[in-house]
């Protein structure tokens, strides 16, 4: 009987969990609680599944760990642009430092037929 108990308050607990998705914007997207106590995280997002994995088995962590990873999804497309910034920024900095490499090698070659041309 306390399996079915357990079970009922799991189900309930997973439904409420869902009924919040519509509200923040994520329709299409589901909760499916899992209680693990042996994971590391309280949750994960399956992104590709629109599917959000709550461990938690305390019903104010499960909610708690729903609404953290809502924020993470919701902050997803700011993250992205942050990502592509970051990678436009390095791609600047490396033809930078090609460019002044070039540039140091072309001064110095003469310098170093000066140098080898004096060892003759």
């Amino acid at each position: 009987m306390d399996h079915l108990v357990n079970l009922e308050a799991k189900t309930n607990l997973e439904n409420e969990l869902n009924d919040v998705l519509p509200h923040c914007g994520l329709e299409g997207w589901r909760v499916v609680l899992i209680p693990d106590e042996k994971q590391k995280v309280g949750g994960q997002v399956l992104a590709e599944e629109k599917t959000i994995l709550v461990f938690e088995n305390d019903p104010e962590k499960a909610r708690d760990t729903l609404l953290h990873e809502i924020v993470e999804i919701k902050l997803q497309p700011l993250m992205a642009e942050h990502e592509e910034i970051e990678n436009a920024l390095i791609k600047v900095i490396e033809r930078l430092l090609y460019r002044e490499k070039e540039k140091f090698i072309k001064d110095l070659v003469p310098y170093l037929r000066y140098v080898f041309k004096d060892k003759k």
